[in-house]
């Protein structure tokens, strides 16, 4: 047989294939639901997990069906066993399984995405995202190739139809699926827990014009944050960061550190939310060792009742303002990316103008319509039942 570049490229691919994804691979036949994973990230499983978690879907009818890569694969499989979830591995595009009629989820952006798709059309495309959020980047028109996108309300409809990503005409390739849409990470509800403060800032964006985080402000969100649990009397602060804070932009890890040592310094209880694998977790904990309380999941701390959520604008202050909780949403006016941004769940406090503050204007919060809505009579579904729901809607 001639050797050619494009014999050696299949030999290798095929090696490889042999090597990292042998005995990793399921029988599609089985599955009615994928869902659909490119990532380098080692933490995607924990990120795609709490619709799982909190029932929406069904652990033993789902497939995740993830590309290998040498940086997240041995993570990807630790964490598929240890939450009980099934998954396939492939190499490239040559893997992509094709399954007619079936139901496509997607929870990220990747252009292997249109490669799925487009091996798998007579299947049914759902973009689910993780969460609900004003950031820019969350309106791509790339979500334009999903037959349907899940989102929380009609709040959600209008902020695509804004940005042109869809016409008035499409709103037919929306279902309006409520809490179930944000995937929360936030615990169950434990009004008789011990109280405490959630202070959940966003991650850098990808580029300038897209980011939100106020990290880089640490001692003003240390300042807020003692107003606000002076306020309240609470004497427990738990910070969860993104999982990729720092990935991006390295300065964010100094930024991080200088954060919760502003934390630190309020002689207040704090607790640390993160697992080993997450970016930044190495850096905190060789820093602050004994001083923090670590904890590897925010949906494990039942035993707390958050009074009050601070993050930026994000879809985590939507999970915050979606459980009632008393949601604030941190933004630097200096940066013209986060002024601009006018409406929010939860209020919106300006750390450039902390001293105006006091407990009136704090505690006003206004109700947003439409941010938290269903479908005509799934108002009192459970999330499994929510599933079930979807797939009749889309399939009709």
């Amino acid at each position: 047989m001639k050797i050619t570049k494009a014999n050696i490229k299949n030999f290798l691919r095929d090696a490889r294939k042999n090597i990292f994804c042998k005995g990793k691979e399921a029988d599609i036949s089985k599955y009615k639901y994928f869902i659909f994973l490119n990532s380098k990230v080692t933490n995607i499983i924990d990120q795609v997990y709490p619709p799982f978690q909190k029932g929406f879907f069904p652990k033993d009818e789902v497939l995740i069906v993830y590309k290998h890569h040498f940086e997240s694969v041995k993570y990807i499989e630790r964490d598929l066993k240890k939450y009980g979830l099934h998954g396939h591995c492939i190499i490239n595009l040559r893997d992509i399984p094709s399954a007619e009629n079936k139901v496509w989820f997607y929870t990220h952006n990747s252009m292997y995405n249109f490669s799925v798709i487009n091996k798998n059309l007579y299947s049914k495309h759902v973009w689910i995202g993780h969460g609900d959020s004003e950031k820019i980047a969350y309106y791509k028109k790339m979500i334009r190739v999903f037959d349907y996108i899940l989102v929380t309300g009609e709040l959600a409809i209008e902020r695509f139809i804004k940005h042109e990503i869809f016409r008035e005409q499409e709103r037919y390739k929306f279902v309006k699926v409520g809490k179930s849409a944000l995937c929360s990470v936030l615990p169950n509800a434990n009004k008789h827990g011990k109280k405490a403060i959630l202070f959940a800032p966003t991650w850098e964006g990808a580029m300038e014009e897209e980011n939100y985080s106020t990290l880089h402000l640490y001692n003003k969100n240390a300042e807020f944050i003692e107003k606000l649990s002076n306020l309240l009397d609470i004497e427990t602060i738990v910070v969860k960061l993104h999982p990729n804070t720092g990935i991006r932009d390295s300065k964010l890890i100094e930024q991080t550190l200088k954060s919760i040592e502003a934390l630190v310094a309020l002689n207040k209880k704090i607790i640390f939310v993160a697992q080993k694998t997450d970016w930044v977790y190495p850096w905190v904990h060789k820093r602050f060792q004994d001083k923090l309380e670590y904890k590897d999941k925010l949906y494990d701390l039942n035993e707390y009742s958050f009074e009050a959520g601070v993050s930026n604008i994000s879809a985590m202050a939507s999970m915050i303002y979606a459980e009632d909780i008393k949601t604030f949403v941190l933004y630097d006016s200096k940066i013209g990316v986060q002024a601009r941004v006018e409406s929010v769940a939860g209020k919106k406090i300006d750390l450039q103008n902390l001293s105006n503050l006091n407990s009136q204007t704090l505690f006003e919060q206004e109700k947003i319509e439409g941010l938290i809505d269903y479908e005509k009579g799934w108002e009192n579904l459970a999330q499994e039942e929510i599933f079930g729901e979807v797939v009749k809607f889309i399939n009709q």
